[in-house]
């Protein structure tokens, strides 16, 4: 990333800057920071690199435009696998030595002389800027019901053929939860209800409604619109629509409602956002 300048060395045991995140952006600005001989660290609270990517459905087609990154030169991508798309980046990490630092959040920032401490999961770092490229992803944004402690509810899809034979409850209105609910219904012997706290999907991809579209015709997804989860157990869920309850059976429940930014985190750093119609 071109805003990143070199003003000075560091002191001894400082970073010139800690880049929280190791999705695309915080990629190319570690290799923008390296380009520049600069001190750095990518912290990235996940086990593994590709920020939003990593979490995609497997076999997802990822939509790319053409960059040049430092160092590596002009890639020129359209469509994608997530799974060569993160090789991509496993790759480029190799290839130049970047420094990352997984299984290690962000957990506050605070100012420090000219420069910043940040805590983090595994230790405690210094450095003279710190650059944020942490994405709108955020946490799993959670339904609140009882019983979604459960081991069978998870929030997003990796490999819809590990529920083959089980019946799923998939809940969300977006493209995300869309997308998993047809993968799930191509799977053999695997009934998929689909919840959806409104009365219709509004922002979805045209090829996702009729994806959907088709599998409930053909009986493979059943519907449950303006529908909220009421409560969750091992073999079944209830649902609550209209203030009717219906107890359905059911071995797996997966969230796709979207993410919650750390907001409050932020602005405890003195980040000032910006809002439209009360989202950031």
């Amino acid at each position: 990333m071109d805003s990143i300048r070199r003003r000075g060395r560091a002191p001894a045991g400082v970073y010139d800057v800690i880049i929280v995140g190791a999705g695309p952006a915080g990629l190319g600005a570690a290799l923008s920071a390296q380009a520049h001989g600069l001190r750095y660290l990518v912290l990235e609270q996940e086990d593994s690199l590709g920020g939003s990517v990593y979490h995609y459905p497997r076999a997802k087609i990822a939509m790319t435009a053409p960059v040049t990154l430092p160092l590596v030169g002009q890639v020129r991508m359209s469509e994608v696998s997530k799974e060569k798309l993160l090789a991509f980046w496993q790759d480029v990490v190799q290839q130049h030595g970047l420094q990352l630092s997984f299984k290690d959040a962000m957990q506050r920032v605070e100012p420090e002389g000219t420069g910043f401490v940040v805590h983090a999961t595994r230790g405690t770092y210094r450095a003279q800027s710190v650059l944020l490229a942490i994405g709108r992803r955020g946490s799993p944004r959670k339904l609140g019901c009882p019983g979604e402690e459960l081991p069978n509810v998870v929030y997003r899809l990796i490999d819809a053929e590990q529920y083959r034979g089980r019946r799923v409850l998939v809940v969300g209105g977006g493209d995300s939860a869309l997308e998993a609910a047809v993968q799930l219904s191509e799977q053999p012997g695997t009934p998929v209800r689909l919840a959806y706290r409104s009365a219709a999907f509004n922002r979805v991809k045209g090829k996702n409604r009729q994806a959907l579209e088709a599998a409930v015709a053909a009986g493979r997804i059943q519907l449950h619109l303006s529908t909220e989860v009421a409560s969750i157990e091992l073999a079944q869920v209830t649902l609550s629509s209209e203030g009717h309850l219906d107890t359905v059976p059911n071995d797996d429940v997966i969230v796709c409602a979207g993410g919650v930014l750390p907001t409050p985190l932020l602005q405890a750093m003195g980040i000032a956002f910006d809002t439209k119609h009360g989202t950031a």
